[in-house]
C-alpha cells in the first residue's frame, strides 16, 4: 500500500493500492460493465464520475472500494477517504477493465440502501409530495425524475416493476447523485402501494395522462398531500394503476404537439404543485 505523495493528497489522508494486473479478483465488481449487470442482484451499485463518487463518499452508505485511473488520481485525492480501499490503475488498464473509454477516471462500488419503510419518510400529516413511476424504462428519464423530485422537495420516489434500475450508473450520473439522498422505493405492485397511500395516509393519487377528457393542469387544485404518477414512455400508465387514481391530469399543448417527455412533464407538474402550495417544501441541501 502506498501513501499519496503530494501535500493535498496527504492532507486528505487517502491511501491507495497500486494494481498492475487485471487478474486481481478485487477488481471484479468493475469488470466489463457494459456487458453485464451483476451488481443489482448482488445488492451493490457502481457510481462513476468525480461528482457522483464524492457524493457517494459523503453519504451514509457502505462504500466497498474505489477504482481510479492515474490520469484522474490527483483530481480525486482530496475527497478520498482513508477507510475505503482505493485501487489505482494505469489509465490503459482501467479502460480494458471496465470495457470502455474510462474518461471519467473514477468509480465507486457501494451497498444499496435498504428499501425504506413508508413510515420512515412520509410525514403522518401535513403537506407531502411523492412521485411515482409506472414502468419508466429509460435510465435517462429515471435519473431526471429523481433529480426533479429532489429539486422540488418531494419526500421520495416510488418505482413500479419494470422501471429502470434507479441505482444504475447512468441513473446515478443523470440524477447527479440525488438518488443517494432521496428515499427510493421499488415495488412489484405499484397499484397496491398507491392504494395504501390513498387510504389511511390521505393522499390524492394524480396520474398524468394523454386524454382529452382528463382534467387540465391549469384548472386543477392540488391536495396538500399528493402523489404524482408518471407512466411508461410509450403506453403511459397501466390500466391496473389507472384504476387506483383519484385524479387524471393532462397538460394543454399547442401547435399540434400531443405529448411531452416524461421528465419534462414531471417538472411542469411538480412546479405547479409547489406554486399552489404557497410554501417552500422541504428541500435537501447537499
Amino acid at each position: 500500500m502506498q501513501s499519496i505523495g503530494d501535500p493535498d493528497a496527504e492532507k486528505s489522508q487517502a491511501m491507495h493500492e497500486r494494481i498492475d494486473s487485471l487478474d486481481d479478483s478485487r477488481l471484479d465488481i468493475f469488470r466489463n460493465l457494459k456487458t453485464k449487470n451483476a451488481v443489482r442482484d448482488a445488492r451493490l451499485f457502481v457510481a462513476e464520475g468525480a461528482t457522483v463518487v464524492e457524493r457517494v463518499l459523503r453519504s451514509s452508505l457502505e462504500v466497498r472500494s474505489i477504482l481510479v485511473s492515474d490520469r484522474k488520481f490527483a483530481t480525486c485525492a482530496p475527497f478520498l477517504r482513508a477507510d475505503v480501499r482505493v485501487f489505482r490503475l494505469r489509465s490503459e488498464l482501467a479502460d480494458e477493465l471496465v470495457g470502455f473509454d474510462f474518461h471519467c477516471g473514477v468509480m465507486a462500488s457501494a451497498v444499496r440502501p435498504a428499501v425504506p419503510d413508508l413510515d420512515t419518510w412520509i410525514p403522518a400529516s401535513g403537506p407531502s409530495l411523492i412521485m411515482a413511476a409506472d414502468r419508466v424504462v429509460d435510465p435517462e428519464n429515471v435519473g431526471a425524475l429523481i433529480r426533479i423530485a429532489s429539486a422540488f422537495g418531494a419526500n421520495g420516489v416510488i418505482f413500479g416493476k419494470g422501471s429502470a434500475d434507479p441505482f444504475s450508473r447512468r441513473v446515478l450520473r443523470v440524477s447527479m447523485g440525488n438518488v443517494l439522498f432521496t428515499p427510493i422505493v421499488e415495488t412489484d405492485n405499484l397499484a397496491a402501494m398507491l392504494s395504501t397511500l390513498s387510504g389511511p395516509r390521505s393522499f390524492n393519487i394524480c396520474g398524468t395522462v394523454l386524454d382529452s377528457h382528463a382534467t387540465h393542469l391549469a384548472a386543477f387544485e392540488f391536495s396538500t398531500r399528493t402523489v404524482l404518477v408518471f407512466g411508461n414512455e410509450y403506453d403511459g400508465i397501466s390500466a391496473e394503476v389507472q384504476r387506483v387514481l383519484t385524479n387524471r391530469l393532462t397538460i394543454s399543448m399547442l401547435n399540434g404537439t400531443d405529448s411531452l417527455n416524461v421528465a419534462i412533464s414531471a417538472g411542469i407538474f411538480c412546479h405547479e404543485y409547489r406554486v399552489q402550495s404557497g410554501e417552500v417544501l422541504r428541500v435537501r441541501h447537499h
